[in-house]
C-alpha cells in the first residue's frame, strides 16, 4: 500500500526535454546527411576521447561496407573467458573470485576444453578488480597458446587495448600475448558486446551503422572498415577496429578488434569470413566458441557457497573469523534489508 502512495509520475517538463534531446541526435542532425539521391552531404564521423585528446575517424560512408559470406575452414579456434564475482563485501575492501574457462574448436566440434583453478583476491576498488581479472585472463591465454598453431584463431571477450591506466606489468603482459600469437601465426581477435565508440552527433557508432546497413544492405551480413586511420590511434590500440554483423538474420552488430600484427600477414576479408563461419546457430551473429566459454565461466550459487564456506573455515583456523564477520555485517545493511539479499 505504501508503495502505491509513494508512486510518482515522470516530471513532464523533464520528459519533454529528454525527447527533444534525443530528436536532435536521431532526426534533426541525420536529416542533413543525405540528398535526394541518398548520397551523403554532411556524414557523421566516429570520435574517441583519449586522455583529453579527441581522435576523429573517417566520415561514415556506404562505400566502406563489405558484404560478408561465411568461409568454412578447419582451423582451430581457441576461445577463453573469465568471470568475476564478489565473494564477500567488507566495506573498505572486497574478496573476489574469478573463473577462467577455455575451449578449442575445429569446425563445430570441441576438441578440448577446461577450467583453470579458481582465483581469489582482496581488492580495494573496481579498477583494481577489473585489472586483476584482465591479468588472470591474459596469463591463462599465454599458457594456452602452445595448444594452437599457425593459421589458428584466439578469441577473447574484450577489446584489444592495453590502456595507459593499467599498470606497466599488465600492459606488458597484453603486448606479450599479442606478440607471441603473431609470431606463431595465430590471429588474435577481441569481440566486445558493448562498444563505447560514438559519432560526433552523439549516436552510437554501432547503432548508426546498423541503421544505415538496414536501409542499404537489407538482410545481408556485412562488415565495415576502416573506421579510424591506424596512424591516428595510440600504440596501445593493438587491434584494428571493425564493426560487423556476422549473420544475415542477426539483430546485432559488434565491435571486433583484429590484431594489427595479424593483419600484416592475413587478409581482413578472409578473417571476417572465417569468423562468420564460427557463429552460434542459436545466437546468430555471435561466435559459438565465445558463447560456450562464457556460459561455462559463470559461477553457480552452489559453487560460491562452497568456496565461501571453505574460506571462512580457513579464517577461523587462523583466528581471523570474528573480525572478518564484523566487517561484513558493517557493510551489508543495504543488501540484507533493502534488497533482501543476505551475505
Amino acid at each position: 500500500m505504501l508503495q502505491n502512495v509513494m508512486y510518482s509520475r515522470l516530471d513532464y517538463s523533464d520528459l519533454q526535454e529528454v525527447i527533444a534531446t534525443i530528436k536532435k541526435v536521431y532526426i534533426d542532425r541525420r536529416a542533413l546527411e543525405y540528398d535526394l539521391l541518398g548520397e551523403p552531404i554532411l556524414s557523421p564521423y566516429p570520435i574517441l576521447r583519449i586522455a583529453g585528446r579527441v581522435i576523429r575517424g573517417y566520415h561514415v560512408t556506404p562505400d566502406r561496407f563489405r558484404t560478408l559470406d561465411p568461409l568454412p575452414h578447419g582451423r582451430r579456434v581457441l576461445a577463453l573467458d573469465a568471470s568475476l564475482k564478489v565473494l564477500f563485501n567488507c566495506g573498505s575492501f572486497k574478496v573476489i573470485v574469478s573463473k577462467v574457462t577455455w575451449g578449442i574448436w575445429r569446425g563445430f566440434v570441441c576438441e578440448d576444453s577446461g577450467i583453470f583453478p579458481i582465483r581469489i583476491k582482496v581488492v580495494w576498488d573496481k579498477h583494481e578488480a577489473a585489472e586483476w581479472l584482465l591479468m588472470v585472463e591474459l596469463a591463462s591465454a599465454l599458457k594456452l597458446l602452445s595448444r594452437i598453431r599457425y593459421g589458428d584463431y584466439l578469441l577473447m571477450d574484450r577489446s584489444l587495448m592495453a590502456v595507459p591506466s593499467l599498470r606497466r606489468e599488465t600492459r606488458k603482459l597484453f603486448e606479450k600475448l599479442d606478440s607471441i600469437a603473431s609470431a606463431k601465426g595465430v590471429t588474435l581477435i577481441g569481440i566486445t558486446k558493448v562498444s563505447q565508440i560514438r559519432l560526433n552527433t552523439g549516436e552510437s557508432l554501432v547503432g548508426y551503422l546498423l541503421y544505415l546497413a538496414n536501409k542499404r544492405l537489407k538482410n545481408l551480413a556485412w562488415y565495415y572498415h576502416p573506421i579510424f586511420k591506424q596512424s591516428s590511434l595510440p600504440s596501445w590500440y593493438m587491434g584494428d577496429i571493425v564493426v560487423a554483423k556476422l549473420a544475415e538474420d542477426a539483430e546485432n552488430a559488434f565491435r571486433i578488434d583484429v590484431s594489427r600484427r595479424a593483419l600484416m600477414s592475413h587478409s581482413l576479408e578472409q578473417i571476417m569470413g572465417e569468423l562468420a563461419f564460427m557463429q552460434d546457430p542459436a545466437t546468430p551473429g555471435y561466435p559459438y566458441p565465445l558463447k560456450s566459454v562464457h556460459n561455462a565461466s559463470r559461477f553457480t550459487e552452489e559453487e560460491l557457497e562452497r568456496i565461501a564456506a571453505h574460506f571462512l573455515e580457513l579464517l577461523e583456523e587462523r583466528g581471523l573469523l570474528s573480525k572478518f564477520l564484523s566487517d561484513i555485517r558493517s557493510s551489508n545493511f543495504k543488501e540484507k534489508y533493502l534488497w533482501g539479499i543476505v551475505s
